[in-house]
């Protein structure tokens, strides 16, 4: 009877704790080798600097490479198809005229955040929205096409009504496109 007991036991510890080892276990995304942010700012009288965390850092790299991919998308100039592009388009690639416009990472695979591109018009919104305590969301919101538009972030969460406006920010290297 005691073999059972430990043996139902040893079972019962390893279902419970299970699922936070495959949490831990899970990889991550992280900042691509030869991409370095800016350091971003909000968009106030002292030009506050943000500090973001590594997991941050890759949802911002997603949603500004996004909002880049999408001014590409709009312009016939730069080759695009002259329209904004959905998510999985971004994922699976564009052929626009000087080859393939488009994300080389699937956002998805990032664990931490969730990531929606949602058009309206010439307009678009993308947001990463944390899925974890303790990080930031971000969102773009505006016209690619005119490039006129904000970036936003709300260090407290997934909540954008909370969220600053950004308004030094950028990166040097591919990030996460193509």
């Amino acid at each position: 009877m005691t073999i059972i007991r430990k043996g139902v036991v040893t079972i019962l510890v390893f279902l419970l704790t299970y699922p936070i080892w495959c949490q831990a276990a899970a990889p991550g995304i992280t900042v691509p080798a030869g991409t370095k942010l800016n350091t971003l700012k909000y968009n106030d009288t002292s030009g506050t600097a943000v500090e973001l965390k590594p997991a941050e850092q890759v949802a911002f790299l997603f949603v500004y490479g996004m909002q880049n991919l999408e001014s590409n998308c709009v312009s016939t100039f730069f080759g695009g198809p002259g329209r904004l592009c959905p998510l999985d388009e971004l994922v699976k690639g564009v052929r626009g005229k000087n080859g393939t416009i488009g994300l080389n990472t699937d956002p998805a695979q990032d664990l931490n955040y969730r990531y929606k591109v949602e058009i309206i018009g010439k307009d678009c919104v993308i947001t990463a929205l944390p899925q974890r305590e303790g990080l930031g969301g971000f969102a773009y919101v505006g016209s690619p096409d005119g490039m006129h538009g904000n970036f936003y972030y709300n260090p407290n969460g997934a909540d954008m009504n909370q969220a600053k406006v950004l308004g030094e920010l950028g990166y040097s290297g591919k990030g996460f496109t193509r």
